[in-house]
């Protein structure tokens, strides 16, 4: 399929979606470059779109947003278009540090920042599958709107809300380890849309980037207070520990079993001291006075 238009023909590559309302096409011209056509279909919605997005094309520092045009009856905005894989694909596969996530989270803000989008793009552009970073954590942003949203009346307060849901995806492992509690501050205010500036926004992460490089030195992310790493250790350690005292019993058990076996018995009880042998009685000698060899206790008595 190619969509013709009086200046360049696109190739229709791949529909990304399609409804009553729009079409989202990743589409080449003949030069190969790749672009993204959103083609609205509803006249009513087009109407509303249409001064918005005209608004846009003197937006020279909006530089993915590459102009409109019309045919037959519909309305189709061009928007460059990345490839590079979305940022949730990114980090499913694990293995991006501290450092490396919160150099993404700091380019994400100051692209935005650069386009000076209105803020109902953005808020379509925030969405994780609209987001790609590449091998040099660059971030880009892809145009797969949702008509509806685009129309709406937005101000900064709804960006703010979507960039918190982007960083509590970034820095998952340093919230659920409360190692900074700044952090979880941070975002909260971003939710209730407390930044009425890029510059606070920015300002306000700068500092909270600034004491997750000092309390997590390591990259990774520890609980703040002694007890909770005392408990996280303990139960790291714990499938170590408990066949080691296992062991450590067996080791004392046998031990004592060889112990019981190589002492001498010790006696029990009283010793029987007998004064007779039939009916020879048996005297018995004075404490200090033992018997001389051959005398008799009668001879001792005379």
């Amino acid at each position: 399929m190619i969509v013709h238009t009086w200046e360049q023909a696109y190739t229709i590559v791949q529909v990304l979606r399609r409804t009553e309302q729009e079409e989202i096409l990743v589409c080449r011209d003949l030069q190969e470059n790749c672009y993204l056509l959103v083609r609205f279909q509803d006249q009513a919605l087009n109407r509303r779109l249409l001064p918005m997005l005209v608004a846009q094309v003197n937006n020279k520092t909006f530089e993915d947003y590459l102009g409109l045009f019309s045919q037959d009856g519909d309305l189709y905005a061009r928007f460059r278009y990345t490839a590079a894989p979305t940022l949730t694909e990114r980090l499913a596969k694990g293995g991006d540090s501290l450092q490396a996530r919160l150099l993404l989270a700091g380019n994400l803000l100051e692209r935005m920042a650069l386009l000076q989008m209105p803020p109902a793009l953005q808020y379509e552009a925030l969405r994780s599958y609209n987001l790609t970073v590449d091998d040099s954590l660059k971030v880009s942003f892809n145009y797969i709107l949702d008509a509806t949203s685009v129309c709406a009346d937005m101000g900064l307060c709804f960006v703010c809300v979507r960039i918190a849901e982007i960083f509590r995806e970034v820095f998952q492992a340093e919230l659920a380890a409360k190692a900074v509690p700044e952090l979880e501050t941070y975002l909260t205010e971003l939710e209730r849309g407390s930044c009425t500036t890029y510059l606070e926004i920015y300002g306000g992460f700068r500092r909270v980037s600034e004491l997750l490089r000092d309390r997590v030195p390591t990259g990774v992310a520890e609980p703040r207070t002694w007890l909770f790493r005392l408990w996280e250790r303990i139960k790291r350690l714990r499938r170590y520990v408990v066949p080691l005292l296992g062991g450590l019993v067996l080791v004392a058990a046998f031990c004592y079993l060889i112990y019981t076996l190589l002492a001498p018995p010790t006696p029990l009880g009283t010793p029987v001291l007998f004064d007779s042998i039939g009916t020879v009685a048996i005297q018995q000698a004075e404490l200090g006075e033992a018997p001389q060899p051959g005398e008799t206790a009668a001879g001792r008595a005379g």
